[in-house]
C-alpha cells in the first residue's frame, strides 16, 4: 500500500482530537515512529488501526499492533 494513502487515513483519525495535525504533518517522516516521534497515544492508534482496517478491509491482530509502528511499516504490512 502506498504510504501516502496510509498518511490520509492517520491524519483523518486525528483530526478533531488533542493533535496539532499540521504540525505533526510537519516533521513526520514515513519511518517516524507514530509514539515516540510523533507523540500519538496508544488509544488513539487503536482507532487509526480500525480506521484503516475499514479501508483496506484488511484484519490486523492486535499481536501486529507492536510492530506498526510507523507509516512505513503498516505499508509495508498492508
Amino acid at each position: 500500500m502506498n504510504t501516502q494513502v496510509v498518511w490520509e487515513i492517520l491524519w483523518q483519525s486525528l483530526t478533531g482530537g488533542h493533535y496539532d495535525v499540521e504540525a505533526l504533518r510537519a516533521q513526520a517522516q514515513d519511518d517516524s515512529d507514530l509514539v515516540t516521534d510523533l507523540g500519538i497515544d496508544s488509544l488513539d492508534l487503536v482507532e487509526f488501526f480500525l480506521r484503516l482496517e475499514e479501508h483496506t478491509n484488511v484484519k490486523l491482530d492486535a499481536d501486529d499492533y507492536a510492530s506498526l509502528t510507523s507509516v512505513a511499516a503498516i505499508a509495508k504490512r498492508l
